[in-house]
């Protein structure tokens, strides 16, 4: 198996640095749907936040995946007044969460927030006037100005329409049957234990995110960056790190 998704260290750990060191951020209030995903996030999180960033976290709340009422814990929200929310609730959960946060004056004139499970797919459901100012981690936005997601950009809207949109889950999947088509010529053989020795080390640069190498541990280097995101729909890119070796469970936030 390889991944073309960010892990932890890319996504978690630098995105938490980021936060903190733009906006001095010493408290988090932590909320996620209640599922595998978002829980070992906000463990690896919460680790980071107390044992690496010197902050404190002052709510932990994890949502029914589907529940779509948030009045309470907004309510405990705006009683905490936390520096950040950090956020990984999904689905048509996370459509309620952003409305009924606008619709409660949390909005980012007043609160910052840094998800992790919004892209521009999500926003689609979300409505971009719910979210305007708020941040997502990702490795990919559809804005990137690079020669490979340009072309990428127009040809997807070729294929699937001007109102189309690609977010970072799009993109990384698009990477797997080229990484997979790599392995192949290198390996000279269809063979799957020959295909998957030949992949580690190998070096894309044509990826819509830009260059990536597959580490040993079939994961991607690949660099984190923050979104902020616009009323439309679509974010700005405000930070991007160098490239990052991917480390899904770091030692010491097991």
């Amino acid at each position: 198996v390889f991944y073309t998704g960010q892990e932890a260290t890319q996504q978690i750990l630098a995105g938490l640095d980021w936060i903190a060191k733009e906006k001095k951020a010493k408290t988090f209030y932590l909320i996620g749907s209640d599922y595998i995903w978002p829980r070992t996030s906000m463990k690896i999180a919460r680790k980071h936040i107390e044992q690496k960033l010197g902050g404190k976290v002052v709510g932990e709340e994890y949502i029914a995946l589907g529940d779509t009422q948030f009045g309470s814990v907004i309510n405990k929200i705006k009683l905490k007044k936390p520096d950040v929310i950090y956020a990984a609730v999904v689905g048509g959960s996370n459509v309620a969460w952003f409305k009924q946060l606008n619709a409660a004056g949390l909005n980012s004139s007043k609160q910052t927030m840094l998800t992790i499970s919004v892209t521009e797919d999500e926003v689609l459901g979300i409505g971009g006037e719910n979210l305007a100012g708020f941040y997502s981690a990702m490795k990919y936005f559809q804005t990137l100005k690079n020669p490979n997601n340009d072309k990428f950009v127009a040809e997807f809207k070729k294929m699937w329409g001007p109102k189309s949109v690609i977010g970072d889950v799009t993109q990384a999947a698009y990477l797997g049957p080229w990484l997979w088509k790599a392995a192949v010529e290198r390996a000279g053989s269809f063979d799957v234990d020959k295909v998957a020795a030949a992949l580690p080390g190998y070096e894309m640069t044509t990826a819509p995110e830009g260059y990536v190498k597959v580490d040993p541990n079939h994961h991607l280097l690949s660099k984190l960056r923050i979104g902020k995101w616009r009323k439309d729909g679509q974010a700005d890119v405000v930070y991007e790190s160098g490239l990052i070796t991917p480390d899904p469970f770091p030692k010491g936030y097991q």
